[in-house]
């Protein structure tokens, strides 16, 4: 029974784990997608509506970014789990992966590095030339969700940082939630836009397979980030952990 119950508390640790990076991946997507695309409205000197009429105006987008955000600490906050370490911290793998795969795509596939960078929804490529592109993505994103989640072990200096941030944040937690809540309204609202706006131009029914799977990735990160914001709120994790860690974030700032 033991037995059963460490391995069970172990799997339950693991999954969460998991989670935490998942979300904090998928915000990266986000943050990523949407400021491209803002990049794009704004250097048309807001000529450009996305997803008009749907979309009231394109500036909303920043609260898909603010959602994108907020959603970073309760991912973390689910993700606090005592698990061992493989050799090094996790940021020490997140750099290496990130790293590596920036330096090899610059080398020998440099066109793909701004692509990485800046994805366009509307980029032109054929199944198989598509697929380095987000493999790549996995491993930029996935090496900075590991350093994400590891940032406090990075440096001391980082670490107090961050807790005198927490306890601002420990303070302002209505806001924050408030806050939270309508960004994330707003995010679905955004959502429900572009899904609206993709099938009466018959996005989903192309052939492109570039096309299709570009939306989709975009449009899953986008509902992704919409609706773990909602349930972040309704959990009210922004008062979850973040108290708990309050005074050795405190006595931290003191110091």
């Amino acid at each position: 029974m033991t037995f059963l119950k460490v391995m069970s508390g172990t799997l339950s640790a693991v999954g969460r784990k998991i989670l935490s990076l998942a979300l904090i991946f998928n915000s990266l997507v986000s943050l990523v997608s949407v400021a491209n695309l803002l990049v794009a409205f704004y250097f048309n000197a807001y000529a450009w509506q996305p997803y008009s009429p749907y979309l009231i105006n394109g500036s909303l987008f920043w609260f898909t970014i603010l959602t994108a955000i907020l959603n970073i600490v309760p991912a973390k906050i689910i993700g606090k789990v005592n698990l061992k370490r493989i050799l090094f911290h996790h940021y020490v793998y997140g750099f290496l992966a990130s790293s590596i795969s920036l330096l090899l795509i610059a080398f020998f596939a440099p066109t793909y590095l701004f692509v990485l960078l800046m994805p366009s929804l509307g980029f032109q490529m054929s199944g198989f030339q598509i697929m380095p592109v987000y493999a790549a993505l996995v491993c930029v994103y996935g090496g900075l969700t590991l350093i994400i989640d590891d940032i406090n072990d990075v440096s001391q200096k980082i670490s107090r940082t961050l807790d005198k941030i927490k306890v601002r944040a420990s303070r302002s937690g209505k806001v924050l939630q408030t806050l939270h809540l309508l960004s994330s309204i707003i995010s679905f609202y955004v959502v429900v836009c572009i899904v609206l706006w993709c099938t009466e131009h018959g996005v989903w029914m192309k052939t492109g397979f570039a096309v299709d799977l570009s939306h989709i990735v975009f449009v899953t990160s986008l509902f992704i980030t919409s609706l773990w914001g909602l349930k972040a709120v309704k959990a009210k994790l922004w008062f979850m952990n973040l108290y708990a860690d309050l005074s050795r974030a405190e006595d931290a700032t003191s110091a």
